[in-house]
């Protein structure tokens, strides 16, 4: 109660000291100014509407005689559903008192990233262009901080490949060609280990041509490379953006870029020193608000700073707005599962110890014709008529007043340390890997094993869930991993040794058994251009031969586009060597997942002798038992 005392006379407080964060038990906060800690729940787009989509699209005069009436029953409304933020492209209006955080643009108003961000005038640049965008908001004391961007999206091969590409008189080619030269210690042979020149490259002084090309070779470990230079143009970027801030709005906090729905390891690391709050957007990973903990865990260990989920949201196909849900986007069939699934999401979020606040996209639904972009999403707290979604609401109304409590307690949880025999729980439902759907996984947190282990200093890129059934073992695997399709050098079919693959060693009493299971890329069946994913399950043979396995619903990746992965494995006992599974049995297992290129594993196993882990040749595999629970 205090902090939302605090909240309503917000315009009464002066700049000095401004917002904050702090850790408090082990869990992250952000503070008001004066001290008071906060769980900032937010809503994006607290604006008027645009005039444009009048008649198709929410405009505030179709509802209030005036701005003041709209600002005033807007806040009112937030506050009530337990709102205490105005997020992203929300009215920055003093009418409110809502603390807000405006998303600026810095990067791409300075002409950063895609741009030339090692040119020498780059700090000048991105400092007088900060010192414009924020003067607007330099006298309004809801301001908590600037997002920088708008889903930057550290994307690694695209970055490589355009800047290899510029001409030499851009300062970033010349960054990358040095990169190059230095990583191969000027032994171009040992650069054609690891890449395939594009035609009348034949010599690092080639590369320096505008329209210079390398793709990647097969077993090559070219992205490697790839991704030191990810990290340079993500730690010049945050470098920038940063100083820039401090030296036009010091008093205020960085907030980082809204990572997309996905981030890669190592900008994230790069980023660190030069954030106050790490911002991303989520895409909730199922239809009943699970959220997988591996996203926000690894977050955690990659970064010393507290993160704000800058964007979440929920649609539901029924909807008052006419809006089809056109994507991938999280939507669900009813209002009513929508309402669920939405305030259980809100729950998980919460506790998460380094998680200090949540923001919902948004908060009026998107033009029933769609926006510019054509994203047309039933998105909104509220129709484009100004109706709220009641079931909605309550529910969240409802999450959001639990949420200050949920995570003042997340503070103290922790995975515990792996058993010397890891559980195996009983599935909870009858699995199937051929319905495009993880509903039939109720129990998700106790089916989830929390061991994986990287080297470091990367942390692992996805949960692995493992239950049984006397048919066999289930898997799923939820994670993500960018990858540049178009990057490969090849002819002919995608080669398994590069595909996204879960290994299993699994031993039930007849000896270990080996398998693979490879996601590959295939031309997508309805988008051309596009790929999707096709699974593809082998038996591994002592010499790493590949058998393939062939069956009807032996597994199945979900129609989710990358950077997303969602995988289900149903293995059956008989390719265990074994009639049938029973409580209490012993297995032997090491579960091992691989990105595209081989860009990195996680392994769960037992630890080897000299106690370390992460290397197939180096952990053994754990003991397991199946439990009837």
């Amino acid at each position: 109660m205090a902090a939302l005392a605090a909240l309503c006379f917000l315009s009464g407080l002066a700049l000095a000291g401004g917002f904050g964060t702090t850790r408090d038990g082990g869990a992250w906060w952000l503070t008001l100014p004066g001290g008071v800690r906060f769980f900032s729940i937010g809503a994006d787009t607290v604006n008027g509407g645009d005039k444009h989509y009048r008649g198709h699209g929410y405009w505030w005069e179709d509802a209030y005689p005036d701005q003041a009436a709209w600002a005033a029953d807007t806040q009112k409304r937030l506050y009530a559903w337990g709102f205490n933020t105005r997020g992203g492209w929300s009215d920055p209006t003093t009418a409110m008192t809502l603390p807000l955080v405006p998303e600026i643009d810095l990067g791409r108003n300075s002409r950063l990233h895609w741009f030339d961000p090692f040119a020498p005038d780059a700090l000048e640049r991105t400092i007088a262009k900060a010192r414009e965008l924020t003067a607007p908001y330099k006298d309004n004391p809801a301001v908590i901080g600037y997002f920088t961007d708008n889903e930057v999206g550290w994307w690694n091969a695209p970055l490589f490949r355009w800047y290899l590409g510029n001409e030499w008189a851009i300062y970033t080619k010349r960054f990358l060609w040095r990169l190059i030269h230095d990583h191969y210690k000027g032994d171009w042979r040992k650069l054609l280990a690891d890449f395939v020149p594009g035609e009348g490259i034949g010599s690092f002084e080639d590369l320096k041509k505008g329209r210079a090309e390398l793709k990647l070779r097969p077993g090559g470990h070219g992205i490697a490379l790839i991704q030191r230079f990810t990290a340079a143009c993500a730690g010049r970027y945050y470098e920038l953006v940063y100083k820039a801030l401090r030296t036009v709005d010091p008093d205020r906090l960085v907030m980082g870029d809204r990572l997309p729905l996905y981030y890669n390891q190592d900008a994230v690391l790069a980023s660190r020193g030069f954030l106050d709050v790490l911002s991303t957007n989520y895409n909730v990973d199922t239809p009943d608000g699970w959220v997988a903990p591996y996203y926000f865990e690894g977050l955690e260990k990659l970064t010393d700073v507290p993160e704000l989920i800058s964007e979440f949201f929920f649609a539901a196909d029924e909807n008052r707005s006419g809006n089809v849900n056109n994507g991938h986007l999280m939507h669900v069939k009813t209002q009513a599962e929508r309402a669920v699934g939405a305030a259980a999401a809100v729950r998980h979020f919460a506790g998460f110890r380094n998680v200090a606040g949540i923001h919902w996209f948004q908060y009026y639904d998107e033009p029933s014709t769609g926006r510019g972009d054509g994203e047309n999403f039933n998105m909104g707290l509220v129709d484009i008529r100004n109706a709220p979604y009641e079931g909605l609401v309550q529910a969240l109304t409802a999450a959001n007043r639990q949420a200050p409590a949920i995570h003042a307690a997340s503070g103290s949880r922790a995975n515990p340390p792996q058993p010397a025999v890891i559980p195996i729980r009983k599935a909870a439902a009858p699995v199937s890997a051929a319905d495009d759907t993880l509903a039939d996984w109720p129990d998700k947190a106790g089916t989830r094993l929390p061991w994986f282990s990287v080297p470091a200093p990367h942390v692992p890129f996805g949960d692995v869930h493992v239950s049984w059934s006397e048919t066999g073992l289930n898997f799923f695997n939820l994670a993500q991993n960018y990858a540049d399709l178009y990057l490969l050098a090849r002819d002919g079919d995608f080669p398994p040794s590069e595909s996204y693959r879960l290994s299993l060693d699994v031993d039930a009493g007849a000896g270990v058994r080996h398998f693979v299971l490879c996601l590959v890329p295939r031309p997508h069946h309805l988008y051309p251009g596009r790929f999707e994913l096709a699974p593809q399950l082998y038996g591994v043979a002592d010499d790493g031969g590949l058998t393939p396995i062939e069956g009807q619903g032996l597994a199945q990746v979900l129609d989710k586009p990358l950077p997303h992965i969602a995988v289900e494995l149903a293995l059956p006992a008989r390719l265990l060597g074994v009639d049938r599974l029973a409580a209490g049995q012993a297995l032997s297992l090491r579960i091992q997942a691989t990105t595209f290129y081989r860009e990195m594993t996680m392994t769960l196993g037992a630890p080897a002798r000299d106690g370390k882990r992460g290397d197939a040749a180096q952990t053994a595999l754990a003991a397991a038992v199946l439990s009837d629970q």
